[in-house]
Formats: structure tokens, C-alpha cells, sequence
């Protein structure tokens, strides 16, 4: 039986899951001190890693993928390709 997934969260989680998610910063408005406090992060830092995922530890990575109850691997794909993006424009 899947998790149980905070209603507030639902629409972070579809984002992610039909691929909406196109950059972190994406879900600068979604809840943003409800995932902070949730995640155990001020708010200014947690808007900071939005804006550079690079920043994001694994660990973050996982608790915020089970805050929202999706696979892990959904967010660092997005991580990734954002840096990818970042760094061959900056070539």
C-alpha cells in the first residue's frame, strides 16, 4: 500500500511524476514553507537550492522524495539535467 502523501503535497508529486518538473525553481511557489519546515531547512535556504540544485544533498534528496512520495530517482533526473543545461550554456 503506497504511502500516504500530505494533501498539500499532491501537486508537487503529479508535477513530478507527469514530468512537468522542468527546473527546481519550478516549485519556488508550490508551499515553499511547508516543504522548508518539512525538509528541516530555513526558508532562504531552501529557496537558494531550488535555484542552485547542485547544492541539494543526497540526503535532502531522499527525505523530500518521501515527503512527497515519489521515487528519488524523479527529482535527481531533474537535478541533473538542470546542471547539464547550466553548464554546457555556460561553455
Amino acid at each position: 500500500m503506497p504511502k500516504s502523501v500530505n494533501t498539500t503535497y499532491l501537486s508537487i508529486k503529479s508535477m513530478f511524476e507527469q514530468g512537468n518538473v522542468r527546473q527546481m525553481r519550478d516549485l519556488e511557489k508550490l508551499f515553499p514553507t511547508s516543504v522548508s519546515r518539512d525538509l528541516n531547512m530555513n526558508h532562504g535556504r531552501y529557496i537558494d537550492r531550488l535555484h542552485n540544485p547542485e547544492k541539494f544533498s543526497y540526503q535532502q534528496i531522499f527525505k523530500f522524495s518521501a515527503i512527497i512520495n515519489v521515487d528519488p530517482k524523479l527529482i535527481s533526473d531533474v537535478i541533473i539535467s538542470e546542471l547539464m543545461r547550466k553548464y554546457r550554456s555556460s561553455k
